[in-house]
C-alpha cells in the first residue's frame, strides 16, 4: 500500500488538481495554511527530497514556481511561501 498522496495520484482519495504531468502533480491542500495552499508531489514516492534525482527535484521546483506565480496573482499574497515536506508523510511534497 503506497502513501496517501500515491493514493490520491492513483485516484483511490478525491484532490483538487491544478497541475498533472509525466513527473508529478499539484493539488490543493484539504487543510490550507493560506488561500491557494497547494502541494507539489512527485509521482515517484521518496521518503526524502535529497533522494531525488536532480532532474526531478529541479522539476518540482520549476512547477512550484509556476503554481506560485498563479497564486501571486489569484490571491495577491504580501509573498508567496514554499516549503519542502516529508516528515509527517514519508513522500516527499512541496508546500506552495
Amino acid at each position: 500500500m503506497g502513501t496517501v498522496f500515491t493514493r490520491i495520484i492513483e485516484g483511490e482519495v478525491p484532490a483538487r488538481f491544478v497541475w498533472r504531468d509525466r513527473s508529478c502533480v499539484a493539488f490543493l491542500n484539504i487543510t490550507p495554511l493560506a488561500p491557494g495552499h497547494t502541494l507539489v508531489v512527485p509521482k515517484e514516492e521518496a521518503d526524502h527530497w535529497i533522494d531525488l534525482g536532480p532532474g526531478l527535484a529541479a522539476h518540482l521546483m520549476s512547477v512550484s514556481q509556476v503554481i506560485g506565480k498563479a497564486v501571486q496573482k489569484s490571491f495577491e499574497p504580501e509573498k508567496v511561501g514554499l516549503a519542502i515536506g516529508g516528515l509527517e508523510i514519508p513522500h516527499t511534497h512541496v508546500h506552495v
